[in-house]
């Protein structure tokens, strides 16, 4: 019998990398050559995969394309994804590659050990059968013959929980002595395929209550009828809540697969960086992974779950600041005006996303005037009144500074109102817009504890009022973070990371950095290792872990046991553990998702250096302000 059962290998040869060091140094120049070649060119396949699957969220397409990636990278004529239905106990074949008509659709095998896939799958580790016509052990579906199919390799695709959802395959009509890095990187691309299937599914359950949303939204009139305006109100804000919550958990996944694909094309760029077309080929996939990146960032502003570095900012002079990057940016035929109040009241607000804000209305109002027009911003302070409050129950009552944003544009119609604010609703052309503009101002503000209102009339214009909460104080100018080197240390960090794939990816980086490392999958290993004798002087933990503790709930268990220990938390999204009142809590050092290796030295040296102690979370529930309020505020 010729078949072989494999040991799935380390987390960290999923970037298959990890074994050119080892080749090169301990088998001599003979065939680096080719070897660097071949891991090059899987590596490329790896990131390929990545970047299309970040702008393809239609599980066929996904697939489709894997199989036919995965056989490049191993230059092999046919290849095979198998998903595993739990209901009939077998593997039934729903993308392929090479194959004759007939073969996707088709059952492979029944799950256990009578067949290669099979085997992989119950025992979750790859399977390689050499020469299936020596191999009278397996029973094979007769298209494998009729292929002349000789040598395969089979290794699990992993899922939700504890169901893997499926096989990926890979199989040659020649004989092929396949090495490790054969089976790391496959087993690699089956580690990035479940990930991009995961984000398909989040995806599709998504679209699922987008659907929903939009039939909840068919329902409003009939609503009106039958319930006061409160009611009303309040199932908006329920709608948007959930939405939100999707929407947030499908940006966290991207995050954790652009986190790998970011760090992989660094390194992918340094290897072909005397290569220009390589170079050419790094460099598209890594402004491809930046858009991805962006993408994730409008996603998280909407569902309120980006991290925000409030403090009193000069609302008039930031607005300034920004009319001189709109005068370029606009056009000749757009005319800004400002009408900036000179007692215009602090405003206590992230500045940088304070900006962005700005800028997406003003490219919203240069839209709706095509042929040219007014734009003009005002600021001023308002009171929000106890009735108003009651009466929406969707804003505290108090002093806020007021940003109003007017064009004199076509304006929005009046049955399109109470959409404007929904994430992917647009009135412009295939191509011309995302939808995410104003749900990113609306999700912001919000986060923000402010308010945000639209009044429009077709042919006369649109404004946008934003209210934001008063501070008392001094402004502080933006904080401008310095260019500097790469720097690394000697120091031990403790990386708790429940996804495989990213932990992988992170030690490497942070051991290349010259850092000792400890690892653990979860809470519970984590407080195993720091209950021990070995030196940490750094905690770096993901937020959002399953089990009964998050990273918060970690970092306060691991300082009560060492109080000197320093804390840096990771996410793709942040949320309540260490978000209060619309600001990260005092203490907390945050390492957004994506990042680069430049970033994640920075941010641990930070740490390292920090003398701000991380403060206990608060102990009392966070109240989440209601949603879209929208009538006159009285001036103050």
């Amino acid at each position: 019998m010729t078949s072989t059962l494999i040991r799935e290998p380390s987390p960290a040869a999923d970037l298959v990398l990890a074994g050119l060091a080892d080749d090169t140094a301990g088998h001599g120049a003979v065939n680096s050559a080719s070897k660097v070649r071949k891991l090059l060119r899987q590596q490329a396949a790896i990131a390929r995969f990545g970047s299309f699957a970040l702008q393809q969220w239609d599980m066929s397409k996904i697939l489709a394309e894997a199989v036919r990636v995965c056989a490049e990278g191993l230059n092999v004529p046919f290849a095979k994804v198998c998903r595993y239905r739990p209901e009939h106990n077998d593997l039934l074949i729903v993308a392929g590659h090479g194959w004759q008509g007939g073969v996707v659709g088709s059952v492979v095998s029944r799950v256990g050990m009578s067949s290669p896939q099979g085997r992989a799958f119950t025992t979750g580790e790859p399977s390689i059968c050499n020469d299936l016509q020596m191999d009278l052990y397996f029973d094979l579906p007769p298209f494998y013959a009729a292929h002349g199919i000789v040598s395969i390799i089979d290794v699990i695709i992993k899922g939700s929980e504890d169901q893997p959802y499926g096989i990926l395959e890979i199989d040659n009509d020649q004989q092929h002595d396949y090495d490790q890095h054969d089976i790391n990187f496959l087993t690699g691309f089956a580690n990035v395929l479940a990930e991009a299937v995961a984000t398909a599914s989040r995806t599709e359950a998504l679209q699922v209550a987008l659907d929903r949303m939009a039939v909840m939204v068919e329902e409003k009139d009939a609503l009106l009828r039958e319930k006061n305006v409160v009611d009303l109100h309040l199932r908006q804000a329920q709608k948007m809540e959930a939405v939100g919550q999707l929407t947030g958990g499908v940006a966290h996944d991207l995050n954790n697969i652009l986190t790998v694909i970011v760090g992989a094309i660094e390194i992918l760029s340094d290897a072909v960086a005397d290569r220009p077309p390589l170079a050419a080929v790094a460099k598209m996939i890594d402004d491809a992974a930046a858009r991805g990146a962006d993408l994730t960032r409008r996603l998280l502003a909407f569902a309120r779950k980006q991290p925000l570095h409030p403090r009193e900012v000069d609302v008039n002079s930031l607005i300034i600041e920004a009319t001189n990057l709109l005068r370029p940016t606009l056009g000749e035929h757009i005319e800004i005006l400002t009408t900036l109040a000179g007692d215009a009241s602090h405003a206590l607000i992230d500045p940088s996303q304070l900006t962005n804000s700005i800028l997406n209305l003003a490219l919203n109002a240069r839209d709706a005037m095509p042929e040219g027009g007014k734009l003009t911003i005002a600021t001023g302070n308002v009171v929000i009144d106890e009735e108003y409050a009651h009466a929406h129950g969707e804003v505290a009552a108090g002093n806020y500074v007021l940003i109003a944003v007017s064009d004199s544009g076509h304006g929005v119609p009046a049955e399109n109102l109470d959409k404007v604010f929904e994430p992917f609703f647009t009135t412009k052309e295939v191509g011309k817009g995302t939808g995410l503009g104003l749900s990113m101002v609306y999700g912001f503000v919000k986060q923000s504890l402010g308010h945000v209102t639209i009044y429009s009339e077709q042919g006369q214009g649109t404004t946008i009022r934003i209210y934001l909460p008063q501070a008392i104080g001094v402004a502080h100018p933006a904080e401008m973070v310095p260019q500097v080197r790469i720097e690394g240390g000697h120091e031990t960090v403790l990386v708790v990371e429940d996804d495989a794939l990213v932990r992988a990816f992170v030690l490497a980086q942070i051991k290349s950095l010259g850092y000792v490392t400890l690892t653990a999958a979860n809470a519970d290993e984590a407080l195993a290792v720091i209950n021990g004798a070995q030196e940490i002087e750094l905690l770096f933990t993901d937020l959002i872990m399953p089990g009964a503790m998050n990273g918060r709930q970690l970092a306060d268990e691991a300082l009560l046991r060492r109080p000197q220990l320093k804390v840096l938390f990771t996410s793709g999204y942040s949320e309540d553990a260490i978000i209060h009142n619309g600001r990260l809590d005092t203490g907390v050092l945050l390492l957004a998702k994506p990042y680069r290796k430049s970033e994640l030295a920075r941010m641990l040296r930070s740490a390292l250096a920090s003398d701000v102690r991380l403060q206990p979370a608060p102990g009392e529930p966070v109240v989440t302000p209601p949603e879209e309020p929208q009538w006159p505020v009285t001036a103050a």
